[in-house]
């Protein structure tokens, strides 16, 4: 007699196919994971898996990616080791804004490429700060619960896209089984003296060749363009929030462009983009 294995719900079996098991150090790419959930104890966070090699330049693009904490309860710190978003497209520069008394424009990024950072819950996300666009590597970002968004989003001609950031699970308060950073942070034991001497603490604590870490010895770095996932990260299931749609493609070896000017580029990192509507990710 044929033995028909139990019907499961669809549900159950995309959820199924799309969550790997949960790990420590590892990497996700943004236009990969469009419209996506990564949760782990760390990330090195890329735009894309030929970042430091090529542009991301698909034009129209509008991924978003959530990263969620180790454990509930933990917060996320997100710092960028290198960052350049922007457009090819010079802006239109209107009478007024010659005007020095003429308020600054809503997007400071207008009208090239931009990155916002956002924190949860998914339904009704908040920004965090403003759009980033630019070459300069903004300031670490830290959440106040456990969810972080990213939302890419490339407009005009020729965007220009690459960024390499470190996420962090951590929290505050007694560690219990986490380790102590000497800043009072509680990071995951799976993130101290990692081969790759990533600062998980933000002070330096987690690498240090000193008690309580007690690293032996520096850790390579690593090549920014290589792998250091174990295969072991966890995928979750889209959440209904940050937009994606649009063609993504990675070309354009890595130059920049001689005449650039970020002064002329808008990129101050002032004013929250509120203006952007947020729906489920394709």
């Amino acid at each position: 007699m044929e033995v028909c294995p139990p019907q499961l719900p669809q549900r159950l079996l995309l959820l199924g196919a799309a969550a790997l098991t949960a790990s420590a150090l590892h990497t996700a790419d943004l236009v990969d994971l469009c419209g996506r959930t990564r949760q782990a104890d760390g990330l090195l966070l890329r735009s894309h898996s030929a970042s430091r090699r090529f542009y991301f330049v698909a034009p129209d693009t509008d991924c978003g990616l959530w990263v969620r904490a180790a454990a509930p309860g933990d917060r996320i710190r997100l710092q960028f080791r290198f960052f350049l978003v922007y457009s090819l497209t010079p802006p239109s520069v209107s009478p007024l804004a010659l005007n020095a008394s003429a308020p600054p424009p809503a997007d400071p990024c207008a009208p090239g490429s931009y990155l916002q950072l956002y924190e949860g819950p998914p339904g009704t996300p908040r920004p965090l700060g403003a759009p980033l666009c630019g070459l300069t590597i903004p300031a670490p970002v830290t959440t106040s619960g456990d969810l972080l968004g990213l939302r890419l989003v490339t407009r005009g001609r020729q965007p220009r896209v690459d960024f390499v950031g470190e996420v962090t699970s951590f929290r505050l308060g007694s560690c219990g089984a986490y380790f102590p950073c000497r800043n009072g942070r509680c990071i995951p034991l799976s993130l101290v003296c990692d081969r790759w001497g990533m600062d998980n603490c933000g002070d330096g604590s987690d690498q240090a060749s000193w008690p309580p870490a007690n690293c032996g010895g520096p850790s390579p770095v690593p090549s920014l363009a290589g792998n250091l996932d174990d295969g072991n990260s966890q995928t979750l299931t889209p959440y209904p929030a940050l937009q994606s749609s649009g063609p993504l493609g990675t070309a354009a070896e890595m130059s920049l462009p001689a005449p650039w000017d970020p002064a002329q580029q808008g990129v101050a990192l002032e004013g929250v983009l509120a203006k952007w509507p947020l729906g489920g990710c394709g």
